[in-house]
């Protein structure tokens, strides 16, 4: 009887100190939308633009999209724009949490109809 208490007493301890093992943050994890991809494509095409990396006719484009897009096993927000007198398109890659990945800058066919 009682090796069965300390048995009972060793499980319920276990688990209910489960919740210590795990690091802070994991209950805050969210993920993008379609307008906060947005929103986060806008403030990082500032930071680039600020960083000399695009030019600032960029900050005059409207988004052309927003989707999501599985690019190496992971889905990730690709928020794009077009500089149709450059005859460019930009794209801003981001994790479906956020972070900023890549950029690429493409140029556009004459005959696509994007």
């Amino acid at each position: 009887m009682k090796n069965l208490l300390n048995v009972t007493a060793l499980i319920a301890g276990l688990v209910l100190s489960t919740g210590l093992w795990a690091h802070p943050g994991h209950d805050e994890v969210v993920q993008l939308t379609q307008e906060t991809a947005i929103e986060a494509a806008e403030v990082k095409l500032a930071e680039l633009i600020d960083t000399g990396e695009l030019t600032s006719g960029w900050a005059e484009r409207e988004p052309a999209g927003a989707q999501v897009a599985r690019i190496n096993g992971r889905q990730n927000w690709i928020v794009s724009y077009q500089d149709e007198s450059a005859r460019e398109r930009l794209e801003l890659v981001f994790s479906m949490t956020g972070e900023y990945l890549s950029m690429s800058k493409t140029a556009l066919n004459s005959t696509a109809s994007n």
